[in-house]
């Protein structure tokens, strides 16, 4: 089966399971959805970044992870976070104080699972706090992050495959060769037209100037969380960040642009709705 069919299946399967978490009134779907992209990005950064680690290292920072990543989703206070973030970095270093074997390598080790522990398991968490936004339109700002992103992605492979022979300037060769010039703007393109859609069918409040303060942002985000991700995967000699999801690659692969896309939509929508 063809790369595309498998991506094709994946997504029939996972969407109308992810629309009727969205849509549904309660908070509880979306946020097993983040707790699944939580576990599996944390696995998949603890098994690229420390790949000869006791299996007890690298599950300490999935635990950490996930429990940082569930304080922030269900109690979004800026104190908790505070907490959340001292006690998670303070937990990791006394870990590694009394399991630091081989000692040579301890540095790298404590670095790899704070960033890990913040990276996939702190950024998506916001994708769940929109749900207990008072107002209401927690759902409608989770289609805007998720569509915006996603067709980004769209935006840019068409533009990448169709125009990248004709304008074939690379974006960031050194880290990702396949990706040019020409892609990245029809990924702005691609997000303009989400919050477009967004602004005419689903949350008419937004202005004019919404959409464009909302979309250009969120489309640079999610190309430099793109790279982001394909910098560490370059360093580390890998591919894929996993194989969780078929044609997809790792659940890292699925949600690198989410990652810095997210807080970014969620502190627009808090401090301007």
């Amino acid at each position: 089966m063809s790369n595309l069919a498998l991506r094709f299946l994946t997504a029939l399967v996972a969407i109308p399971l992810l629309i009727a978490s969205i849509s549904w009134h309660q908070p509880y779907g979306v946020w097993l959805w983040v707790l699944f992209a939580q576990v599996a990005g944390l696995r998949e950064w603890m098994n690229m970044t420390m790949p000869t680690a006791p299996r007890l290292q690298r599950g300490f920072g999935v635990v950490v992870g996930v429990a940082l990543g569930t304080l922030v989703c269900w109690v979004p206070d800026t104190r908790m976070l505070l907490a959340g973030v001292w006690g998670s970095t303070i937990a990791i270093f006394l870990f590694f104080l009394f399991f630091y074997p081989p000692i040579e390598t301890v540095a790298s080790r404590i670095s790899s699972t704070v960033g890990g522990v913040f990276y996939a398991g702190l950024l998506i968490s916001p994708l769940m706090m929109f749900k207990l936004r008072p107002s209401g339109d927690g759902a409608a700002w989770i289609y805007i992050c998720l569509s915006s992103a996603w067709l980004s992605d769209t935006g840019a492979y068409f533009a990448g495959r169709f125009l990248g022979p004709f304008i074939p300037a690379k974006l960031w060769p050194a880290i990702s060769p396949k990706k040019t010039m020409i892609g990245g703007v029809g990924g702005m393109a691609g997000s303009l037209l989400a919050l477009s859609v967004a602004k005419l069918w689903y949350l008419p409040m937004l202005s004019w100037l919404d959409v464009v303060a909302i979309a250009a942002p969120a489309n640079l985000l999610g190309q430099l969380g793109d790279l982001c991700e394909s910098l560490i995967k370059r360093s580390v000699g890998v591919k894929d960040s996993g194989v969780l999801l078929p044609g997809h690659g790792g659940m890292l692969d699925r949600i690198d642009a989410l990652l810095l896309v997210v807080p970014y939509v969620y502190l627009y929508a808090q401090l301007r709705f």
